[in-house]
């Protein structure tokens, strides 16, 4: 791949650690833009066609203002307030996701589990259920014990069954 092509082509590492690739190009077809470039041009556009709109009285100029000129100003505008809202929603929204399914592992399991535990019963690589597991202890919510053959296990005191 040379220069100009990595310029428009990435890897990038996946949620359970695989690699798809990305173009220049998004899902949708179009090209990626920052909601900032497409709001502006938009706003250029409805502008320009209004002004063409006003002084000719031509109903055809309607078009290409609504075409050109609102609904990409709509479309970055939309981006613009979804790039804002949702950036740290998606982090909590993967963090929580682990967490319940650990719960729901440790509750399968009688309330102790090791990360080796997790991995193999979720989606969850050994690192990530380590420090999610690591984050609910320090919460309180589990309490962390190493056995006598030096594993680390987590133990989970509503789901034990001298608790039920």
């Amino acid at each position: 791949m040379d220069d100009r092509e990595d310029n428009y082509r990435r890897e990038y590492k996946t949620e359970r650690g695989g690699y798809r690739k990305s173009s220049h190009h998004d899902r949708k077809g179009g090209s990626k833009k920052s909601a900032e470039a497409t709001f502006f041009s938009g706003l250029a556009f409805t502008v320009a066609f209004g002004v063409v709109w006003y002084m000719t009285k031509h109903t055809f100029w309607v078009f290409p203002l609504v075409f050109a000129g609102l609904l990409p100003m709509i479309r970055g505008l939309r981006y613009f307030v979804e790039k804002r809202t949702n950036a740290p929603s998606r982090e909590i929204d993967v963090e929580a996701r682990a967490e319940k399914e650990i719960l729901k592992i440790a509750r399968e399991k009688g309330g102790r589990i090791t990360p080796t535990m997790v991995a193999l019963e979720s989606y969850l690589s050994i690192e990530m259920a380590e420090k999610v597991l690591e984050k609910i202890a320090r919460r309180g919510y589990a309490t962390m014990q190493v056995t006598e053959d030096g594993r680390i296990e987590y133990e989970f005191p509503e789901f034990l069954p001298e608790n039920k």
